[in-house]
Parts: structure tokens; C-alpha cells; sequence
């Protein structure tokens, strides 16, 4: 049990506290990997496409990215959609604006478009196209076929085509180079290996030439990011660690495999993937404080403890877990996490509308309500927002942008805000996609209600969602998906909802099952849990997709899928590092300690020193996970990082401990003021224990103390420590109460391990 950043003035607690072959010039044609030069050769050459061509080779060499022309005002006056996203855009700013000064029809190869970055003019960026390239010869031969404008009916890309998507390179120096293959709508294709833009997602194990080519540096796993005409792919590369010893299963996961849980299976593949070890299994006083933590944000009682620790049943974990989702703090602290991620907040949605929102969503989670249900009720709500729960989910994003936007992140945990303004430059959305979903929510309405601060939604028969560029009318479009045929009557979120939460859309499945293994491992299979994209993979996508498919196979029972997680062996697993797993932190090898939440660390304080905060309006004895409204508290929890549900992110609630939250524990008036309290836990436990010989006393209440706040007992050094220094104190309650001080301070109480 290590101090937490500091400790009081007992000083003497701390020994105890202590792109391969080709540029593709031609447009689409057959697949193939010939050089520009054999393809002349081999067929009459097919006129050059500024979308499929030249956009992509000025991606290539920098000149649309956002230090260059791409950024939002341009550069040296000339300004190109970024990453070549609106050709249309582009074409008129290389060929007209300016009074076409960029392009000289009489000799192209004095186009400033040419003698700019070949250096032959002055260049701010420098020489980026060598002169004789096969890049600078496609530019040319694009202004010489008259530089064609793009338009409606030319052919455009569908598909990128990464080869390898997934290879393990067996040792640090290891090569491999990518194909990556564009496919378009005409239904041909063609290598662009040579025109692709690469990005490694960690650099440090597996770096990435411009010409595709991955060198292995250290043992671990990255994502190569492989981008092309507005398409992104990944090839996902494997560098195994060295194996000390060869990697098997723990006995006691062993023993729990013969009945395979797929969770257990799928997280142990991966691990002997890449070379690393497993820890072994918790012992049962740690799986104890966890799970109560993780599950209900309640310490065991000492009783319960005992119990656990007695208890031989072998299936006892799993009779917990089975008691503790029918306790009424699960429902509290689901509620909460649900709170968090619908931003219920009374600054915006006035004090009645938070609390109409909370105390519906708290009904929800006690009638273990089906996600998909719970989802669809809250996209289709309408009526009073001090009536109807759901319908202030339209209060707290109030536009159809912000909608779209709202419900992509935290149904879909996809951050499609970026495609507001441009195709996001590294992902698959499109402007037509920000849109089109936005085009679902553009017939909700909402006016003033009778009572003050009280707002009606309601559905309309007209409005339209406008492209802000072009003014066109955008129609509804499920993200990445197709355009839905609706009635002029129906309500387009129904339409929205019923394919969100369909059966058959597994992301819808993917985003739920990883938000609730965040909540109970600290770290998500895709991490961040709103953040879902290409170039941000899973740790474990076969585990990511056997979860969604027990959750949707189950009809989104949310407690099911619970028990599936919190009964396999990898949620049980320790936290002890070892040699073979040192370096992970991303696979579930082990269990990764956390800082315990605000609001359960506030509970738990108060918890222990039997001295309950108050908050506000709310009756005595009321706790921080029972909080509807994240304005309401105290600074405890402002310090300790709790959401003031502003912001869609997740990333608001932070669980990082800092420098304040030390102090705050050490200096805290009102934490001591709790040790000293005559009905609190220190004097009750001198008062029930004070018939007891001395030294049996003194014994049993340094067992209490451990008991109550680390939910073990404590071993024989320990305990002798803490009972030398209650026995050198002056004041001996003084000495218990610096005791149970430093336990509350200590790391092993502010983390769940």
C-alpha cells in the first residue's frame, strides 16, 4: 500500500503506506501494376481526371494540407480544399481565379502550377515535385488535355484496397510494403501504392515510408493509416515481444477456460499474438472491492467482507455479481454514467427538465429497460420538457446540427463535427454525411411551454437540411448507409432510430458493449469509447464483435452483457505486473489500476467516517452517485474530475490524479473535522471496542480500518506499524484517527486495482 502523493504529519506511517509498383497516371482502368510508361504503351492513353488524378498527387507532395493551401485561409493567396475534399472548388481555383494566372494554356509547362514546386519560380514550401517526375509529367499532361473540369457523371472512387490489412513482423527491422488498390463506381480499379498518403498511429513500433514501405522498431502494435481520394484504410502490424518463457495461461484461467468464455479466449489469442503474458486471477478480497466499486460505487461493509473471505462456494463471485445488479446503488450509479453521457445538466435544461430527465432515465435502468428501446425512446421524444424525459434530449443540443452530431458521438462514437465544413481529411466522412444526418432531425420544432423555463418539441411536415456551400436540399442519410425512402408523414427520427438500433447495424452493438467495458476495466476496447474511427482500431476487434453480437443475440439486455464481463476471467484478473506484461497497457494482460471516480471517492470518504456531505436541497444521508444535476455538489468533486456535462466527450470526466487532489486530501478541513467527530467512525469504534482488553482493542480496530477501507485484512507488519504509533501518541484517539487519516490517503484506497 503505497501514500498518495504526500501524507500527514505521522511521517511515521510511511514504511506501512509505503503506395509498390506503378503511379497510376491513366484514369480507371483494369487492376493492374504497370508503370505509366507500359500502360501508354499497352492502350491509348485515357484523358488525365482532376479528381482521381491530380488532386491526389497534390496531396502527395503537401500542397492541399492544412500548413499549406489546404488551411482555412490559404497561403501566398492561393487557397485548395483541403486534402482535395470539393474538386469543383479546386479546379476553379487553378484554372480561373486570379484571372487564371496559375495555369498558361499557349505553354503548360510554364504554369505556375508547374514552376512553383519544381522550384523554377519562387516557392515558399520549396522543391516538392521533382521536374521529370512521374507526378510532374501526369500535372502536365493535365494541362495540356485542357485541364477538364470535373463533373457529374465522372467515374469516382468507392473503395480502398490495403494489402497486407493484418501482418506480424516477427522481429524490430522486419520490412513489409503495402498495396493499396482503388476501386471505382464504373467497377474498375487500379494501384495508387505510389499516390497514397501513410501515417503510422505509433511511430515507435512501426514506421512508414511515403513510398508505403513499414519498417518494425520495437515490439508492440500500430495501425498504418493509409489515405486516398477521401477513402481511409488501415494495415494493422504486430511486433511480438520477446517471450521469456512461452506464454500459457495462468492454472486458475486455465481451469475457468474449460468452459470458454469467448471474452477469455479472444483476449488470450491476442496476448499470444503478440508475446505477452497473463497475470494471474485476484485474490478474493481484491475481486470484493472491485466489483462492489465498479458495479454499485459502495465499499463492502467489514461484515461483508468477512463473509466473501469465509464463503467456499465456488461459484460465489458469480452469486455477487448476481446480488449486487439487483441492489438499488447499481441503478444510482448506472444512472449516473447514462446522466453523464446525455449531459444532464440544470444550467440548460432549468432545474424541472433536469430532474424530469434524470428521474426518467432512472426509471429506465430499474426496469432493465433494453438499450435499444432506451435509445429509440430518447431520439423520438416529444412534448413537454418538464413532462416527457426524452424530449429534453432536444433541449440540450437544440439544432439539427448539433443533433447530428450529438447522436453520432454517442450512439455511434463516431466525431463527425470535422465533416461540418469539409470531408474530414482522414476519415470516410463526407459534408453529404454531417448532412444527411443532420436532414433527420430538420422537422423537430420547439416552442414555449405554459410554465416558466418549460419548452414543447414537436415534429413539423416541413424543413429541410442545406448544404451551407451550394444552398442544395440534403436528404436524410444514415451514416455511412443509404438513403432511406420516408412517408411525408412520418416522423424522420423514428426512421433514424429503428436503423440505428436495428439488429443487423453491429456498430450500434459495438459502441453500447464498449462504453460499459470502460466503465469496468477504465480503458475500452476502442479507447476513446466516443471515439470510433479508421485510424483509432480496437485493441481487439474479434472481442469487440463477439460482445456486440451476445448483446444484440440477448436484445440488448444490458445486465446480461454485464454479468458476461464482470464474470470473465479477464475482468478478474490482478493488477500485478509482470515481466511478460510490464509494457501493456492496452490488451487486458492484467487489470489496470484507476483512480476511483468523484463522485464514488466522495461516497466512500463519507463511507468510512460514518460522516455523510450534504448537498444543497437534497435530504441528509443522500450521496454524490444520487446527484442529477452536475452543478450541484461540492468542490471534492470538481477537483477529483467530474463532468460538468458542457461538452460531448467523454474525455470530460478525467480520471487523472494531480497535484491538487493530494493536497485537497492532506490539508482538507472537512476530511479532518470527519476523523474528529464525535459520532464519527473513530470515536463509535473507541466507544463499541473500549470493554476490550488494551491490546485485543487496539488490534481489532486496526482491522476495522483496513477492513473498511481496502476491504482486506492487514498483514502482521502492517498492523504493527499503525499499532507502535497509536502507541507512542499522546493522545491516543488523536493516534486512530491519524491511522484511519492515512489509510484514506493512502494509494490502495484511492484506486480501484
Amino acid at each position: 500500500m503505497k501514500p498518495f502523493l504526500g501524507m500527514r504529519a505521522a511521517f511515521v506511517l510511511l514504511p506501512v503506506l509505503a503506395v509498390c509498383a506503378g503511379l497510376g497516371i491513366a484514369a480507371p482502368g483494369r487492376e493492374q501494376s504497370l508503370s505509366p510508361t507500359t500502360m501508354a504503351a499497352a492502350r491509348k492513353p485515357t484523358p488525365v481526371s482532376l479528381t482521381n488524378d491530380v488532386l491526389p498527387v497534390l496531396t502527395k507532395i503537401g500542397c492541399n494540407q492544412a500548413a499549406c493551401h489546404g488551411q482555412q485561409n490559404g497561403q501566398g493567396g492561393f487557397k485548395l480544399s483541403l486534402r482535395g475534399w470539393d474538386s469543383a472548388f479546386d479546379w476553379e481555383q487553378i484554372v480561373k481565379a486570379d484571372n487564371g494566372r496559375r495555369v498558361f494554356p499557349k505553354n503548360p509547362a510554364r504554369s505556375l502550377l508547374l514552376t512553383k514546386p519544381t522550384g523554377q519560380a519562387a516557392h515558399g514550401g520549396g522543391v516538392v515535385l521533382p521536374k521529370g517526375s512521374p507526378e510532374y509529367r501526369l500535372l502536365l499532361r493535365w494541362l495540356r488535355e485542357g485541364m477538364t473540369a470535373p463533373g457529374d457523371k465522372d467515374v469516382y472512387l468507392t473503395e480502398l484496397l490495403v494489402t497486407p490489412g493484418e501482418r506480424v513482423l516477427p522481429r524490430p527491422g522486419i520490412k513489409q510494403s503495402l498495396s493499396v488498390t482503388a476501386r471505382y463506381s464504373d467497377g474498375t480499379s487500379r494501384d495508387v501504392t505510389k499516390l497514397a498518403h501513410y501515417q503510422s498511429q505509433n511511430d515507435a513500433v512501426a514506421a512508414v515510408g511515403a513510398d508505403g514501405q513499414i519498417t518494425a522498431k520495437n515490439p508492440g502494435e500500430s495501425a498504418v493509416m493509409v489515405a486516398y481520394g477521401g477513402e481511409v484504410e488501415t494495415a494493422n502490424i504486430l511486433v511480438p515481444y520477446p517471450a521469456r518463457t512461452p506464454i500459457k495461461l495462468p492454472a486458475a484461467a486455465a481451469a475457468a477456460a474449460v468452459n470458454a468464455s469467448y471474452i477469455d479466449d479472444l483476449v488470450y489469442r491476442k496476448l499470444a499474438k503478440l508475446g505477452i503474458a497473463l497475470s494471474g486471477r485476484t485474490s478474493d478480497a481484491e475481486f470484493l472491492r472491485r466489483v462492489y466499486l465498479d458495479v454499485i460505487a459502495t465499499l463492502p461493509t467489514p461484515d461483508e467482507v468477512r463473509a466473501f473471505l469465509r464463503d467456499t462456494d465456488p461459484q460465489k463471485r458469480a452469486k455477487l455479481i448476481d446480488r449486487l445488479l439487483d441492489r438499488p446503488e447499481y441503478v444510482d450509479y448506472r444512472t449516473l454514467r447514462l446522466a453523464d453521457l446525455l449531459r444532464v445538466n440544470g444550467q440548460h435544461l432549468s432545474e424541472e427538465g433536469a430532474d424530469t430527465y434524470y428521474r426518467w432515465i432512472r426509471d429506465r435502468v430499474r426496469k432493465n429497460v433494453p438499450y435499444d428501446q432506451f435509445v429509440r425512446e430518447v431520439l423520438t421524444g416529444r412534448g413537454s420538457t418538464y413532462r416527457s424525459g426524452p424530449a429534453n434530449y432536444f433541449r440540450v443540443a437544440g439544432n439539427p446540427e448539433e443533433l447530428a452530431e450529438t447522436t453520432a458521438q454517442s450512439f455511434l462514437g463516431t466525431r463527425i463535427a470535422c465533416a461540418k465544413c469539409h470531408n474530414h481529411p482522414f476519415e470516410r466522412w463526407k459534408q453529404s454525411d454531417y448532412y444527411g444526418m443532420a436532414a433527420f432531425f430538420a422537422r423537430f420544432g420547439k416552442k414555449g411551454g405554459p410554465e416558466f423555463g418549460e419548452e414543447q418539441v414537436f415534429v413539423r411536415r416541413d424543413g429541410e437540411a442545406r448544404n451551407p456551400r451550394t444552398k442544395q436540399v440534403i436528404k436524410p442519410k444514415f451514416l455511412g448507409g443509404a438513403e432511406p425512402t420516408i412517408d411525408p408523414d412520418a416522423d424522420r427520427r423514428a426512421v433514424l432510430a429503428d436503423w440505428l438500433t436495428a439488429k443487423n447495424n453491429l456498430d450500434f452493438a459495438r459502441v453500447a458493449v464498449n462504453r460499459l467495458w470502460t466503465d469496468y476495466f477504465g480503458k475500452g476496447i476502442v479507447d476513446q469509447p466516443d471515439d470510433f474511427r479508421v485510424s483509432n482500431p480496437p485493441a481487439n476487434a474479434p472481442l469487440l464483435d463477439a460482445l456486440a453480437r451476445d448483446f444484440i443475440t440477448h436484445n440488448f439486455d444490458v445486465k446480461y452483457i454485464t454479468r458476461v464481463i464482470l464474470n470473465s476471467e479477464t475482468y478478474q484478473r490482478s493488477s500485478e505486473i509482470l515481466p511478460g506484461n510490464v509494457k501493456d497497457e492496452r490488451y487486458f494482460s492484467r487489470a489496470y489500476p484507476r483512480r476511483l471516480p468523484a463522485e464514488p471517492l466522495m461516497d466512500a470518504v463519507a463511507q468510512v467516517t460514518e460522516k455523510p456531505d450534504r448537498f444543497g436541497a437534497y435530504p441528509p444521508g443522500w450521496r454524490a452517485i444520487q446527484i442529477r444535476d452536475s452543478r450541484i455538489g461540492a468542490y471534492f468533486l470538481e477537483v477529483f474530475g467530474r463532468p460538468k456535462r458542457e461538452i460531448l466527450c467523454a474525455c470530460e470526466r478525467s480520471p487523472q490524479p494531480n497535484l491538487s487532489q493530494s493536497l485537497h486530501l492532506i490539508n482538507s478541513g472537512n476530511l479532518n473535522n470527519k476523523l474528529a467527530a464525535d459520532d464519527g467512525r473513530v470515536a463509535r469504534l473507541l466507544r463499541r471496542f473500549e470493554p476490550w482488553a488494551p491490546a485485543a482493542r487496539d488490534k481489532r480496530i486496526v482491522e476495522e480500518m483496513y477492513l473498511l477501507t481496502l476491504s482486506r485484512y492487514p498483514a502482521k507488519p502492517e498492523a504493527q506499524i499503525l499499532l507502535t504509533h497509536i502507541a507512542r501518541a499522546k493522545d491516543r484517539r488523536k493516534g486512530f484517527e491519524d491511522a484511519l487519516w492515512a489509510l484514506l490517503n493512502s494509494e490502495e484506497f484511492l484506486f480501484n486495482k
